[in-house]
């Protein structure tokens, strides 16, 4: 019950959930029945044939993001491939049903994942991107998929819950009572946990500038993950800062190297 009572708290106080209209641009809206919510996405795709992609890749956005506002990255970089993008809102957030809490985010992401799966084409690539918070979901996915799988990983600022919420929590008088709660994070939102068990390709994006989760503890997750990996810093830009035309080019070429590597199991 106190395990309970702390995990109610800690999705309060990680967890920023909305529901108000957002606009999605050229963007389709999707939704999917799960085993317990109706899901929403979004899809975009650099191409307008009916056929399969060849690189499906799942977003997972940050806590208070929302799928709507989904860029066209990185399909925007892959001119001679057909990129198709599905952008979710977890339970909670925007049309999908459910209460935004951190245990169920975490099983629904992998519920989507597999539906994903299910309608990719056998022949297209998957990967999976996160942002901040939604890099754990991307995690969490990947510590559960079998190795020879033609996946890849792009985690943007990715964060070790625990360690960033008792950061956050020392810049407040008292803020060590909330290290329990900290401590309470479930265990498929535990970056540190799964980590160590993706044997995929990955591709972190890290903000110099970071205060919310500063690269010293995202390297945290960089050290722990076992897939092969590389890393681009994004000099000079905080944890929602916008990439600039010299950060782009940096990405551009990492991005080859991702795709270079999963298209290899196809």
């Amino acid at each position: 019950m106190l395990t309970q009572f702390r995990q109610f708290l800690l999705d309060r106080l990680v967890l920023r959930p909305t529901r108000d209209a957002v606009a999605p641009h050229t963007q389709r809206r999707s939704e999917v029945q799960l085993s317990q919510y109706s899901i929403e996405f979004f899809v975009q795709k650099n191409f307008d044939e009916e056929v399969k992609p060849d690189l499906l890749i799942l977003k997972f956005p940050g806590t208070a993001g929302r799928a709507e506002r989904s860029s066209p990255f990185p399909a925007d970089h892959f001119e001679d491939l057909n990129v198709e993008i599905w952008t979710w809102n977890p339970p909670g957030y925007g049309k999908s049903e459910g209460q935004a809490r951190l245990t169920e985010i975490a099983k629904t992401a992998a519920e989507f994942c597999k539906y994903a799966e299910c309608n990719r084409g056998k022949n297209s690539v998957l990967w999976l991107m996160g942002n901040s918070l939604g890099c754990l979901s991307a995690l969490h996915i990947a510590s559960k998929m079998n190795q020879g799988s033609n996946v890849g990983l792009i985690l943007r600022n990715p964060p070790p819950l625990i360690s960033v919420v008792k950061n956050v929590a020392k810049r407040y008088p008292f803020g060590w009572c909330i290290n329990p709660v900290a401590d309470s994070v479930c265990d498929p939102m535990n970056a540190m946990l799964s980590a160590p068990q993706c044997h995929f390709p990955a591709l972190f994006l890290q903000s110099e500038l970071d205060t919310l989760v500063p690269p010293h503890l995202q390297n945290e997750i960089v050290e722990a993950y076992l897939g092969e990996k590389r890393t681009v810093v994004l000099e000079a830009i905080g944890h929602d800062g916008t990439l600039t035309k010299n950060h782009q080019m940096q990405v551009i070429d990492k991005l080859r190297w991702l795709w270079s590597l999963t298209k290899q199991t196809r």
